[in-house]
């Protein structure tokens, strides 16, 4: 973003806008332009995050035999290393 900000500022001195007003003006018309554009950025980032946590919660919900990862966790755990509590 700086380098485009210099940019500018060469552009106007080359065709001649030395002009304070027109300068504050024209940067200001231009950097408004760049926070509408991080805006929609941000907007959009968020909006695919939320999308993707969505996702991520419905498929936890809803994946193989209807545990969540706890559950599943625990039970790999308990078949791999079985209990001798019931043995007589």
């Amino acid at each position: 973003m700086q380098s485009h900000l210099l940019q500018v500022v060469n552009w106007m001195v080359h065709c001649g806008h030395v002009g304070l007003v027109a300068n504050v003006e024209l940067l200001n018309d231009i950097l408004q332009h760049f926070v509408r554009m991080w805006s929609r950025s941000e907007e959009a980032r968020k909006e695919r995050e939320e999308r993707e946590q969505s996702l991520y919660r419905y498929q936890t919900q809803t994946c193989g035999d209807g545990l969540n990862e706890d559950e599943r966790d625990e039970k790999d755990i308990k078949s791999r290393f079985p209990s001798f509590e019931h043995v007589s």
